[in-house]
């Protein structure tokens, strides 16, 4: 991996014929960060005091992650929580919600369509206000996982970048406009993709028009990507701890002590209303729709239909028999580019911000408290041998199959990886399975190998 630790990256690109001169700081793990001294209004002496008391205010604090001002108090570990939309609706705790989860629902219908852009922004400015309640929630995910207090970044490039993916796609949705004429940019999805048709392919979210400016060997990544499940139906969101060197765009293998490939660590998750899941932001992940039982998506999908039913009622009924979920990407001290806020002349048609009254997305949500069904840890070691987190051996859940996965059908890129495909088969709705493998067992191929 390139040598960024505190350094500044410059970058060059064409922009309908004219050169594009950008400055980004990396720390040392590729991460956007943040010098306060740059942003002092003096000349080089008051930039040069602002620094040197920053880094005195760092080497006399605590180790207390509210204190020391650097990127490691940010947790970048994947987990998961259930927040206070597992309560709301039908199936939920408070049935009188019901309503405004269905308007939530046709919300992200709207947001999905081709004919918008892929993803929008709201910035971490303080003068910034939502104006609808998806950019409320979005902003509710970044104040989530970014201290209030003791962390410095800059607000002013900082935000979330927010979008939805629904699957099945609705015929004016996304992934239904654009995957058979190949045109769609999010996955690069087209017709003959299964996986993309009712999941998501293997990809690293990262400021996609900057790595095409830069000849696509550049990858700026947000700090931390999230899901939030606003249905309980579909694949589940896998996400590995495989990187990308950003200056070159080559995968990186982490070696241990003895030169060895590391081991790599994944999470498989399954969706559940309400499920919010974050992980690094410069990790792989994907839907893969193999993962569940032939023909389970379809049945979810499926519902009883009535010639007594109205326009209005089939449409509910579809939008909830869908797999949907809300994307947040927290970009901090970069703002991507190209992503802009929710067209003016489309606010309107969304719900308010208020549409769930006087309501908090996590609050007393902590981490664990609200966790659904089960976390399970396996260790995928020696073959078809599973090992426990404790030690044992699963010896219910012993079929491995090697699973070939492509990232995306405009590229030869392909990652193969053993699955315990019998204990994801049995897996319920908000389950989270925890793998282990030898570093040598999961393998990337294709131009950046």
């Amino acid at each position: 991996m390139s040598d960024l630790s505190g350094a500044e990256a410059a970058a060059e690109g064409e922009v309908e014929g004219e050169s594009l001169e950008l400055n980004l700081r990396l720390d040392q793990d590729g991460r956007t960060t943040y010098d306060p001294a740059l942003a002092a209004d003096g000349g080089d002496d008051e930039r040069d005091a602002k620094r040197a008391k920053l880094e005195h205010d760092t080497s006399s604090a605590t180790t207390s992650a509210t204190t020391t001002p650097t990127n490691s108090s940010l947790d970048y570990s994947s987990k998961s929580v259930m927040t206070n939309l597992a309560d709301l609706g039908v199936d939920g705790k408070d049935a009188n919600m019901s309503k405004q989860l269905d308007e939530l629902l046709f919300d992200c219908e709207i947001t999905d369509s081709g004919l918008l852009p892929r993803t929008f922004w709201i910035s971490a400015n303080n003068d910034t206000s939502p104006r609808c309640y998806l950019e409320k929630m979005a902003l509710e995910i970044f104040h989530h996982h970014v201290p209030s207090s003791g962390y410095y970044y800059d607000p002013k490039t900082s935000g979330a970048e927010w979008w939805v993916q629904i699957r099945p796609s609705p015929p004016a949705g996304r992934y239904s406009m654009h995957a058979s004429s190949g045109t769609d940019d999010d996955d690069a999805n087209n017709d003959d993709n299964d996986m993309a048709k009712s999941g998501i392919s293997f990809h690293w979210d990262k400021d996609e028009d900057f790595r095409l400016l830069t000849g696509g060997s550049m990858y700026i990544h947000p700090h931390v990507s999230t899901v939030t499940y606003l249905t309980d139906l579909g694949a589940p969101t896998m996400v590995l701890s495989k990187r990308v060197d950003p200056m070159s765009g080559s995968y990186i293998t982490d070696v241990d002590d003895d030169g060895n490939a590391s081991d790599v660590e994944g999470l498989v998750s399954f969706p559940r209303q309400g499920k919010h899941l974050s992980f690094d932001g410069r990790y792989l992940h994907a839907a893969p729709s193999d993962l569940l039982k032939d023909g389970l998506f379809e049945q979810q999908c499926s519902f009883e239909r009535s010639d007594k039913m109205d326009k209005k009622e089939l449409k509910m009924l579809e939008r909830r028999h869908r797999r949907v979920t809300f994307l947040v990407n927290i970009w901090l001290n970069y703002k991507p580019f190209n992503v802009n806020p929710f067209p003016d002349t489309m606010i309107s048609n969304l719900s308010k911000v208020d549409l769930f009254g006087d309501f908090d997305l996590f609050d007393k949500c902590e981490e664990g408290k609200k966790v659904v069904n089960q976390t399970i840890t396996l260790k995928l070691y020696d073959d078809a041998k599973i090992t426990r987190e404790d030690g044992g051996v699963d010896e219910e859940n012993t079929c491995v199959v090697s699973k070939n996965w492509p990232m995306g059908s405009c590229t030869d890129e392909s990652i193969q990886v053993p699955m315990p495909v019998d204990l994801i088969h049995s897996c319920q709705a908000g389950d989270n399975v925890k793998l282990i493998w030898k570093g040598k067992d999961v393998k990337l191929s294709g131009t950046n190998a």
